[in-house]
């Protein structure tokens, strides 16, 4: 016989709409994915979008944004893409592990630019020029790799010859390249000295201070429908900060299933061992180090898992 409280919570959409529904909430507050709806704007991630709307009207070649795995970097791109004033073309590259004709092709391609197969660099180079000086006056184009700690040594060198592309009063393209701490290794390179030279503003993503994670925490539930009907109590909070270390991925992780743990408790209120149990199933260590889930994929499949049965449990259980 059916569940008509499982079928009511849609157990079918995944262990988020569980407690969504329960706790009364339009959507689930902690997902993984770069939603810019969900963005906050911290002190360091204000900086970095002001900083690249101010680099991009300022004409400014170069643009460098690095910061930890799990910082917010893609949310801050997907949310500039979104705020970004009209009159600007964006190229938006995301999988940027190309050689320099490939990455020129991704680019002509996202900008709806056409050019004939089998072309050379140079060719390519010649159609984004011819492209760049027809364009209407105060019209800009913006060229943002994300995940640039991926791209090929040689497409990096190769990449300073877009900032060639420039009239005698201004540049024609700017070039926002966003990555990891890696990126910053790479850069300092030697045969890399010419491309370093033209970054002309470098923001730095930092992880949230506390009080930033208490307001973030409060943020992303008030967006998804949250009245006060479900909350972390301020120890629980501070243990988030423990696991987290302030990083938006890792204390999504760690909030959703903490959540989770609260629904399958019948709690609206999201304590301290929720957290804890949280912690657990994740592998994650108190110092804000997900060294064991990252290392060893299988943990991954055994939180799975861990759901599944928290899902069987729920499905039998009375909510309260």
């Amino acid at each position: 016989m059916d569940n008509p409280k499982a079928m009511r919570l849609g157990f079918q959409e995944g262990p988020e709409s569980l407690y969504a529904e329960a706790f009364g909430l339009k959507d689930a507050p902690f997902r993984l994915t770069p939603d810019p709806d969900y963005l906050y704007l911290s002190d360091s991630h204000l900086s970095t979008y002001e900083k690249l709307i101010y680099g991009i009207r300022a004409g400014a070649g170069f643009i460098l944004v690095t910061g930890e795995v799990g910082s917010g970097k893609t949310t801050v791109c997907r949310y500039l893409l979104r705020e970004i004033e009209g009159g600007t073309d964006v190229a938006y590259v995301i999988n940027p592990g190309l050689s320099f004709p490939e990455l020129m092709g991704t680019i002509l391609d996202d900008l709806g630019i056409s050019y004939a197969d089998h072309v050379s660099k140079k060719e390519l180079l010649g159609v984004f020029s011819r492209y760049l000086l027809e364009k209407t006056e105060n019209k800009r184009t913006v060229v943002l790799i994300d995940d640039a700690q991926v791209l090929p040594i040689e497409t990096l060198e190769d990449l300073r010859l877009l900032s060639n592309l420039e009239t005698d009063k201004e540049k024609l393209v700017q070039i926002v390249l966003v990555g990891q701490p890696e990126l910053l290794e790479t850069l300092a390179l030697p045969g890399l000295r010419q491309l370093r030279q033209r970054i002309a503003i470098w923001c730095e993503l930092i992880p949230l201070k506390q009080e930033e994670l208490s307001e973030y925490i409060y943020l992303r539930l008030q967006r998804a429908g949250n009245q006060g009907q479900v909350r972390f109590s301020p120890s629980a909070v501070k243990e988030v900060a423990k696991i987290a270390g302030g990083l938006p991925r890792l204390t999504n992780l760690v909030c959703d299933a903490a959540l989770l743990a609260a629904y399958v408790d019948g709690s609206r209120i999201v304590k301290v061992a929720h957290v804890r149990r949280a912690r657990e199933e994740a592998r994650l260590d108190r110092s804000g180090i997900g060294s064991l889930f990252r290392a060893r994929p299988w943990v991954m499949v055994g939180f799975g898992l861990t759901i599944v049965l928290l899902i069987g449990w729920v499905y039998f259980v009375p909510f309260w």
